[in-house]
């Protein structure tokens, strides 16, 4: 693995070296040789490296700033969760301020990717950069609530006298000295330098090889080789099929910790449903917490996956700032948590046998639409005790639907924001609010929305396996093989899904 700074000229002509190299290598095993595990082993790992490779005719690093989940925000949750969960010994908190360290560089390199990105034409949406000043000013004020501060407040007892002394001295002056500044230097960059000069529309065409780097995401995301135009099409069809199936269906808002409590009573009410349709539960549980704001605007939940080391817990977010979305979502559950996103992460996880970077890689189209498929599954666990019940179940379908939309609409077939605004309001009843957040974080990720889109070939992928199987088909043994190895491109499950099928005839 390639070291240093990961937005730095020299860090990526390293990665692109070595990504090559280990493509070559693989390319010269004798894949007829392998038994049948070891080549979807070869090609995912295969597949990995060119989509990688590909990956970097497109220069990301010189666009490093994003509102919705950037780089600051991403330390800054490290932060929380270090107070959250301190470690046991100062080594660990000393591990952390080198970190800082680290960060600091990469704040300073974004500045300078950034310069280089005005001189080629590559900006920005000024949109996203006035959403990301004040972030960067809460990040820099040095004030005891900066969340950058929080790991002093929860020093272990464990670490005593003198060393605690000692480590509080050293924290406080890293943040102080080095952290903070840092973040309000970027800040002041971003405001005086860059935002007059970022660009005012948010369509991904706009850029040098945009319309290339478009296709490009959109192939990464929906691990098909589809045109906008075909994945428009596909999206208003669907919007017109959910749309006649829309029922309404108005759940009593509740306050923060009700809403907590209720999503942690939803938990267990599933857990218990479960052993209906899967075999398999994973052994790590998730942690339910109230979030003031959620990386993905409008969205009831979000999942943050275990780190790969253990030190941060699998979390299910949920949103309690704004009174609108203080209402529970069932399909919102079963999409985010069991048995969607934490089941197939955490089983994924928990497969020692396969190789670490299956073990803790993601393929975003195998997630996403496993995820909205596990949201239609309420009804088979018998969690909808009333037909206006079922209606939730169609949201998330709807939301994807909008999103093949309207990604499309704005990053390849010149929608206007106007546009794009209408149709979300028309079809997902948002208000001014979600709507200008959610074409922020379409204009912040193009095509990630897109990987939704699988969701559909799960569905197709039972419907062909029920035909081909009859009488002898079990849900659970189907469910039990499409997760058995964890995350792959929707083209390689398939046809390992086929393979399983036909040898179970």
């Amino acid at each position: 693995m390639a070291k240093g700074n990961a937005i730095s000229p020299q860090f990526l002509a390293d990665s692109l070296s070595i990504e090559r190299r280990y493509l070559a290598e693989v390319r010269n095993l004798p894949r007829d040789g392998l038994d049948a595990a070891s080549r979807l082993t070869y090609d995912i790992f295969t597949r990995q490296r060119e989509l990688i490779i590909e990956g970097f005719t497109f220069p990301s690093e010189l666009l490093p700033i994003n509102p919705f989940d950037g780089m600051p925000q991403q330390f800054a949750a490290q932060a929380s969760e270090l107070a959250r969960h301190p470690p046991a010994s100062a080594a660990d908190y000393e591990n952390w301020l080198k970190r800082v360290d680290e960060y600091v560089r990469w704040t300073q390199q974004a500045a300078v990717n950034m310069r280089e990105g005005m001189r080629r034409g590559y900006t920005s949406p000024r949109v996203l950069i006035e959403r990301m000043l004040p972030i960067l000013e809460r990040l820099g004020a040095d004030e005891s609530a900066n969340v950058f501060y929080a790991p002093l407040r929860t020093l272990p007892a464990a670490i005593a006298e003198p060393a605690r002394s000692e480590l509080t001295k050293a924290i406080t002056v890293v943040i102080s000295q080095k952290l903070l500044p840092a973040n309000r230097a970027l800040h002041d960059f971003l405001r005086q330098e860059y935002l007059p000069r970022a660009r005012a529309g948010i369509a991904l065409s706009e850029l040098p090889l945009g319309d290339q780097w478009y296709a490009y995401r959109v192939k990464r995301a929906t691990g098909a080789a589809m045109s906008p135009d075909e994945i428009s099409r596909i999206g208003v069809a669907e919007v017109q099929r959910i749309g006649a199936l829309a029922q309404t269906h108005d759940a009593a808002a509740l306050a923060g910790p009700e809403l907590v409590s209720a999503y942690r009573d939803l938990e267990a009410q599933v857990r218990a449903a479960m052993p209906n349709l899967f075999s398999e539960i994973p052994q790590e549980d998730f942690d339910i917490r109230a979030a003031e704001w959620l990386s993905e605007p409008a969205s009831a939940l979000y999942y943050q996956r275990a780190g790969s080391f253990g030190w941060t817990p699998a979390v299910l977010y949920v949103d309690t700032g704004r009174a609108v979305a203080r209402r529970v979502s069932m399909a919102g559950f079963l999409q985010q948590g069991l048995p969607g996103h934490h089941l197939q992460v955490a089983l994924q996880q928990e497969r020692t046998s396969l190789p670490r970077f299956r073990r803790f890689g993601s393929d975003a189209a195998f997630t996403e639409g496993w995820g909205l498929y596990a949201a239609s599954l309420g009804e088979a666990l018998g969690l909808y005790p009333d037909e206006s019940a079922k209606s939730d179940a169609t949201a998330g379908e709807m939301r994807c639907a909008v999103a093949l939309v309207v990604d499309t609409g704005l990053h390849a077939k010149g929608w206007t924001r106007a546009q794009a605004l209408d149709y979300l309001r028309a079809h997902l009843g948002l208000d001014d609010l979600d709507a200008q957040g959610m074409i922020d974080w379409y204009a912040a990720k193009p095509a990630d929305a897109l990987a939704c889109m699988a969701g559909l070939r799960f569905r197709a992928l039972r419907t062909r396996t029920q035909q081909l199987l009859g009488g002898r088909f079990d849900v659970r043994e189907f469910h039990a093989e499409i997760l058995r190895d964890g995350a792959m491109p929707m083209d390689l499950l398939e046809a390992k899904m086929k393979v399983w099928a036909d040898a179970s005839k």
